[in-house]
């Protein structure tokens, strides 16, 4: 790529790397990083004419809500229900997720020449979690500019 000055990385995240769901820290703190990583990645290969892209889609058709695909604690700590109540949705939700693997490489062809990646499920949840921050920001807006130097 960096001899032909062209290319397009794609680095499957997830929306869990933007927007996390509970119980499923560990997952979207390697999505989280690894959408960073390409936001870092794509400065530094601009130049070239390389382009990366973090493709962080929502729920897709595949096996990966099996329980047979999923390792989860088989010691159940009550104090955790809530965490538990959420996997057990998550592994119901197999076969019912709105995308379909297919459409996806699709998209993905198409998106090496398009700026803007597409997704329902995963656009509503990144949709929500821009609007709680604006209101978290500026909530806490005047707290925040009182360590500048006046």
């Amino acid at each position: 790529m960096r001899k032909e000055r062209s290319g397009h990385i794609f680095n499957i995240s997830s929306i869990a790397g933007f927007a996390p769901s509970m119980g499923w820290g560990v997952y979207a703190a390697t999505k989280f990083s690894l959408m960073g990583l390409t936001e870092v990645l794509a400065q530094d290969v601009i130049s070239l004419g390389i382009k990366v892209t973090a493709v962080a889609p929502g729920g897709f058709r595949t096996h990966f809500n099996k329980p047979d695909s999923l390792v989860l604690s088989t010691n159940k700590i009550e104090d955790y229900s809530e965490i538990h109540f959420g996997h057990n949705q998550f592994v119901a939700t197999e076969g019912k997720q709105l995308g379909d693997p297919e459409k996806a490489a699709e998209v993905l062809i198409n998106l090496a020449e398009s700026p803007n990646p597409p997704g329902s499920d995963a656009y509503r949840r990144a949709s929500e979690k821009l609007v709680r921050l604006h209101e978290e920001l500026e909530a806490n807006k005047e707290i925040s500019f009182r360590t500048d130097f006046e």
